[in-house]
């Protein structure tokens, strides 16, 4: 039974919220994370987390976005290194939650809420490491060019890669980018 607690500011209850369900979706992964075991860790009841989040995928949004937020804060200091670098930042950075990162892309079939957020979170970064570019890419060139280096990236984060193999797949990939970028850039005509 949870605890009588003091109020709590509505912003630090739903903080609190994210906070429980990221720790038990990274150890234990989402499927076997109920909404009475998040409940319990956060010592709320669990009508409590319906106040907050309609349903499961949007508290996994919540968790994801978190995770977003503080990448984003993160590279902020590393924005002006070579592209390779940030990739392979990027790599390291997700790999301990890679569970998480395969949960999203499950869900991303079957829920409207993680789709969104993960269409999102691809296009902020993508958007990020283009303009790492010496020259930006044509419109009709951009789509393929970029699924290509995220789907390399996604490899290389949920896979078992060592430190050498993932260094070298971050720097094909970037080179990939640029050497593309620079055989299709964008005109004047087509931004």
């Amino acid at each position: 039974m949870p605890r009588n607690r003091r109020p709590v500011p509505k912003e630090q209850r739903r903080d609190e919220l994210v906070a429980a369900a990221a720790e038990l979706f990274v150890l234990d992964g989402y499927e076997a994370t109920s909404m009475s075991r998040l409940a319990k860790q956060a010592e709320v009841t669990p009508n409590t987390l319906y106040w907050y989040f309609r349903d499961k995928d949007e508290l996994l949004v919540a968790v994801a976005e978190r995770y977003l937020r503080a990448l984003l804060h993160e590279h902020a200091s590393l924005a002006d290194r070579p592209l390779a670098e940030q990739f392979l930042w990027l790599v390291e950075r997700l790999r301990p939650v890679r569970h998480l990162v395969s949960t999203v892309h499950s869900r991303v079939a079957v829920s409207d809420a993680v789709r969104s957020w993960h269409d999102s979170f691809h296009r902020t970064f993508e958007e990020i490491f283009e303009r790492r570019l010496t020259s930006p890419f044509a419109a009709e060139h951009r789509a393929g060019e970029v699924a290509a280096a995220t789907f390399a990236l996604e490899g290389a984060i949920t896979h078992d890669l060592d430190d050498t193999t993932t260094r070298r797949l971050c720097e094909i990939t970037a080179d990939r980018l640029h050497h593309a970028a620079a055989l299709n850039p964008a005109t004047s005509a087509n931004p």
